[in-house]
């Protein structure tokens, strides 16, 4: 198994570089079906000119000109919230075993950068909420016993009274989806066919083609721009139907090219964070 905590990876900015010692990231434009042993999802690279990259794994086709959104819901968590914990854990464990739901079967390490919350009782008292980062699990099929591992020691312990909620990592599923109340990781480095393809996602720095026929580059009502529902931008302060209402969504970043005609062609400035 391979357990570890996410890596930030910056590329060639410890100094002044020439081009012959300039660092290739050609692979960040790679997409494949099958993970490259050097990453994980969640895995962050941030390019010398102030680009970040985020390893996603897809759930549908990823757009270079649209923002692609977080998929993942309660429908596909393995490990449903109110789930007893199916072993005690003392202080210090950094291990839990918890039974996986009837939802998904879990493979070695699919829930790697989810995030895991325990709590003593159920309701709304959260007086004793313990919440860890999950650095890696074991197979186990629905309804089977889970071993997950944390990204630090519990400062209380568990019993089989205890409950558990899972969320695996929020990259393992990224795709284009017309629908506002999703939220938007940023744009994917290179075009991505189909579901289940691993491939980075840009989420800062700056970027082409996300402009719709709202002239964004025409700054009468400003230089921040919000993500609408079909992964385009518009000008926030733009009223409208709700899929294009520009006060309510989330921030994408701010208008570089200020001569963009709502061709789409404009360039944007993305400001995001993973």
């Amino acid at each position: 198994m391979s357990k570890g905590k996410a890596k930030y990876t910056l590329l060639g900015i410890q100094g002044i570089v020439g081009h012959k010692e300039a660092p290739d990231w050609s692979f960040i434009y790679e997409t494949s079906l099958i993970r490259d042993s050097k990453w994980h999802v969640g895995d962050v690279v941030e390019l010398p000119n102030g680009k970040g990259f985020v390893y996603c794994k897809s759930g549908g086709a990823c757009y270079t000109g649209q923002g692609n959104a977080l998929l993942y819901t309660k429908a596909n968590v393995g490990i449903p919230y109110n789930n007893n914990v199916a072993a005690d854990a003392a202080i210090g464990a950094k291990k839990v075993v918890v039974t996986n739901g009837s939802i998904v079967d879990l493979t070695e390490d699919s829930l790697r950068g989810g995030t895991i919350l325990f709590k003593t009782v159920t309701g709304s008292d959260n007086s004793a909420l313990q919440s860890r980062g999950i650095i890696g699990n074991t197979a186990a099929v629905k309804g089977a016993a889970c071993t997950i591992y944390l990204d630090a020691p519990l400062t209380g312990a568990l019993t089989t009274a205890s409950y558990s909620y899972c969320l695996p990592s929020p990259y393992m599923s990224v795709g284009l989806v017309q629908v506002i109340n999703t939220s938007k990781i940023g744009v994917a480095a290179t075009y991505v066919s189909a579901a289940n393809m691993y491939h980075w996602e840009q989420f800062k720095g700056r970027v082409m083609g996300l402009a719709t026929t709202h002239a964004v580059g025409r700054t009468a009502h400003g230089t921040e721009v919000v993500w609408r529902d079909d992964g385009s931008v518009q000008l926030r302060g733009l009223g409208g139907t709700a899929s294009v209402d520009g006060e309510n969504q989330q921030v994408a970043g701010y208008v570089m090219d200020r001569t963009d005609l709502g061709n789409g062609e404009t360039e944007i400035m993305l400001t995001g964070n993973v």
